[in-house]
């Protein structure tokens, strides 16, 4: 008997947090993914593609919208010219 009185606890609380992951509308714990130029310029400066520069040119690995990536000299002051305060 008291191995049920134990689990009843835990049960609840496995529930209450499958809860909250599931919700209603909206209002979850994650932010909203942004604008759609917010998204785009994420997705720039994360690139996942392999750039033609550093590895050898493979036409079919980059979908068509990522055909041209950012230059080289323009990758390496992203992350500079996003956050002046480390120094970089």
């Amino acid at each position: 008997m008291r191995t049920t009185q134990l689990n009843i606890p835990a049960l609840l609380g496995v529930s209450l947090l499958f809860l909250s992951f599931a919700g209603c509308r909206g209002g979850g714990w994650l932010p909203p993914a942004g604008t759609m130029n917010q998204q785009q310029a994420n997705a720039i400066v994360h690139d996942p593609f392999p750039q033609n520069d550093i590895a050898p040119y493979e036409a079919a690995s980059r979908p068509p919208s990522y055909q041209q990536p950012l230059p080289e000299p323009v990758r390496n002051r992203l992350i500079p010219d996003a956050m002046p305060w480390l120094g970089r």
